[in-house]
């Protein structure tokens, strides 16, 4: 018992040196006018994220050739994670070509890290373009996009893990704290973030995390991260969609652990 007790402990103290040192990567510049009328009001918790400092770098805005935006993560080498719905073309009801999709890390008003062309989609089997969204097709809605060149020696990566129930009522004993971030169609020229917003476990009958961070559209695709160690950030979910009712509403996400066998798969194929 007792040393179940110092472990609880030992777990706490990490947990709060480790919120500490996220948080210094979510500081708040003083020349940006950061409040444009938001539809979470004055409940708006959103910070301005530092897209310079790491895990916040490997993070990027999935350009769509002028067609909107959405978030995507580097996971591997050459290898970003978003929402297969994003890479939809409305015009033909099939996906849009690799060549018009761009991802960009460390963007902040015009100024990026690392730009880079994707050279393949490779979409969740089950999805479909035609199909209307659900609660159930979330499970669905990811890809795996291959880039032209590597963003890991600039941006480093987040690495996904298996988030399942099991994982998520470990995560929640051990008072773990997530944070979400995303270049929120409000907001989309700077990176903002959710720090610790709630994870709720999963969706009845269906592997589909539910949480109650702040996103609209341009978040999805983005990601849900908690600290496995001092200075080392992990991938639990990818942000897809959200209740209409955004104030008070509920999100829906996908595990990593989704799709983690079609990354180590595609990881393989092209030499990561």
């Amino acid at each position: 018992m007792t040393r179940v007790r110092l472990a609880v402990a030992f777990a706490v103290i990490c947990g709060a040196m480790v919120t500490l040192s996220m948080r210094a990567a979510l500081a708040q510049t003083t020349d940006y006018t950061y409040r444009p009328k938001s539809v979470f009001g004055a409940s708006d918790v959103r910070v301005k994220a530092n897209s310079r400092v790491y895990p916040w770098t490997a993070v990027g805005r999935f350009n769509k050739a002028g067609r909107g935006h959405c978030t995507a993560t580097v996971v591997a080498h050459r290898i970003v994670v978003t929402v297969a719905h994003c890479l939809i073309d409305k015009s033909t009801g099939g996906y849009m070509p690799p060549d018009s999709l761009h991802f960009v890390a460390g963007w902040d008003r015009g100024e990026y890290l690392f730009h880079a062309v994707a050279t393949e989609l490779h979409v969740a089997p089950g999805h479909d373009p035609k199909r209307k969204s659900t609660v159930s097709a979330v499970v669905y809605d990811w890809a795996l996009i291959v880039l032209e060149k590597d963003p890991v020696p600039v941006t480093g990566l987040l690495r996904p893990v298996a988030y399942t129930e099991d994982l998520f009522w470990k995560l929640r004993d051990a008072k773990t704290i997530f944070t979400q971030a995303g270049y929120s169609g409000d907001r989309g020229q700077v990176l903002t973030a959710h720090p610790n917003c709630k994870m709720w476990g999963f969706t009845n009958g269906y592997a589909v995390a539910e949480h109650g961070c702040q996103a609209v559209p341009g978040d999805s695709g983005s990601p849900i991260i908690y600290a496995e160690a001092i200075d080392t950030d992990v991938l639990a979910a990818v942000h897809v969609a959200h209740t209409k009712n955004r104030l008070g509403g509920k999100g829906f996400a996908v595990p990593a652990s989704s799709f983690l066998k079609a990354l180590q798969d595609l990881e393989k194929r092209i030499g990561g």
